[in-house]
């Protein structure tokens, strides 16, 4: 009897142990995905923050020349 209850609750568990373990692989995966578009957003962000600095650097100096 004790064999038997013993063994339900290894079949019972196994299944739960593995589906914990898929979640984990699936929320990992989806983490590193998020990472990936934070860094490729953040790199967009940098790439137009530099043109807007240089476009801005650009125009004052224009207006310098003019003030002169």
């Amino acid at each position: 009897m004790r064999r038997k209850l013993a063994m339900l609750l290894v079949v019972a568990l196994v299944p739960m142990a593995g589906a914990a373990a898929c979640g984990q692989a699936v929320e990992d995966r989806v983490k590193q995905e998020v990472d990936k578009q934070v860094q490729e957003g953040q790199k967009r962000v940098d790439k137009e923050l530099k043109k807007g600095q240089k476009k801005l650097e650009k125009e004052a100096g224009k207006v310098r020349e003019q003030v002169e």
